[in-house]
C-alpha cells in the first residue's frame, strides 16, 4: 500500500481500508479534539463520499504557494463558524488554530472580528462551545515562524481612520476622514458608507468604532480581507467581495492567497464563485 498521508485518506475513493479509517480519526483527535459527526457519517455509511470530498477535493482548495501554510484559512473557517452559530465549528477550529501555531491573542482577535457579523446570536456559540477552552489556554511561547506569509503582519494603525472616538457624536471631520481612508484603501466608497454618511452617521461612527479596535492582539492585517473574502463568497454578497478584494490588493496580499480565500468559501456552493468573479474578476486578472 502507499504510504498514508498525514489524514490517512489515499487518493482512491473506491477502496477504503480500516487503516485508512484508524489514521484519519487518530488525525482528528489530534488535530481537532475528536472525529467529527459530520465525517464519521460517512466513514460508517459511504467513505467514498469522504475521500471525494476530503483527499480529492479540500487537498485542491489551496494553492501551491500557499499549502504549507494552513492558518490563514484555518482562522478564516473560524470567524466563518463564529458569525454563523456553529458551535461545534467554533471548538473544534480553534483546538485546530492552536494545532497550526495561533497565539492566544490572535483567535481572540479573530473571535473579535467575527462579532462585527455575528452579533450575539454568532457569540453565544462561541461561548456555548469554547468559552471554558479559551479560559484554560496556556499560550506555549514562541510560535512557529512560517506559520504566515512572510510579507504580512500586525498592524492596528492600518485600521485607523482618523476619527475621533473620544466622542460618540459624529462631526463633520469624522466623516470626511472615514470617506478618506476608504479612498485611500480600495480607490472607492462603498455604497453603505455613502447611504450612512448621508442617513445615519453616528452609527457608521460607532460601526468603524469597533471595526478599527478588533485586531489588538497579533492578528495579521491581511486577514481581515482573508476573512471578509471567504465570509461573502460564501453568503454571495458582490459588494462585500468586492470591498475585501480592493482592500487585499491595498495591504499587498497576491492573487493566489485572495484566490485561496474565495475558493475556501465552497460552502456557499460554486455559485459563490461565479459571483466573485462578477464582482472582483476585472481586479483579480490585473493582479
Amino acid at each position: 500500500m502507499s504510504k498514508l498521508p498525514a489524514d490517512g485518506l489515499l487518493y482512491n475513493p473506491d477502496v477504503t481500508t480500516q487503516e485508512e479509517i484508524d489514521t484519519y480519526r487518530k488525525f482528528y483527535v489530534t488535530t481537532k479534539g475528536y472525529s467529527l459527526p459530520a465525517f464519521e457519517f460517512w466513514l460508517e455509511l459511504r467513505p467514498d463520499v469522504l475521500k471525494r470530498y476530503r483527499a480529492n477535493f479540500v487537498r485542491e482548495t489551496t494553492s501551491a504557494e500557499e499549502k504549507p501554510r494552513a492558518l490563514a484559512h484555518v482562522i478564516a473557517m473560524l470567524h466563518h463558524y463564529a458569525v454563523v452559530g456553529f458551535d461545534d465549528g467554533v471548538l473544534y477550529e480553534v483546538k485546530l488554530a492552536q494545532n497550526e501555531g495561533a497565539s492566544y491573542g490572535e483567535v481572540l482577535d479573530t473571535i473579535a472580528f467575527a462579532f462585527l457579523n455575528g452579533a450575539p446570536m454568532g457569540m453565544s456559540a462561541v461561548a456555548n462551545s469554547s468559552l471554558t477552552y479559551m479560559k484554560d489556554w496556556k499560550d506555549g511561547g514562541a510560535t512557529r515562524a512560517d506559520r504566515w506569509p512572510a510579507s504580512w503582519s500586525f498592524d492596528r494603525e492600518a485600521f485607523t481612520s482618523g476619527m475621533d472616538f473620544t466622542s460618540p457624536e459624529p462631526t463633520p471631520h469624522d466623516m470626511q476622514a472615514v470617506q478618506d481612508w476608504y479612498q485611500t484603501k480600495l480607490g472607492e466608497v462603498p455604497r453603505y458608507v455613502q447611504f450612512l454618511v448621508k442617513h445615519r452617521p453616528g452609527f457608521l461612527k460607532a460601526y468603524r468604532n469597533r471595526f478599527e479596535n478588533a485586531l489588538r492582539d497579533g492578528l495579521p492585517k491581511e486577514m481581515v480581507p482573508y476573512m471578509l473574502l471567504n465570509l461573502n463568497v460564501s453568503r454571495g454578497f458582490k459588494d462585500g467581495i468586492r470591498e475585501a478584494v480592493l482592500l487585499g490588493r491595498s495591504f499587498g496580499m497576491t492573487r493566489p492567497q485572495l484566490a485561496d480565500a474565495i475558493c475556501w468559501a465552497y460552502y456557499g456552493g460554486m455559485d459563490g464563485i461565479s459571483i466573485a468573479q462578477e464582482a472582483a474578476g476585472d481586479i483579480l486578472d490585473k493582479m
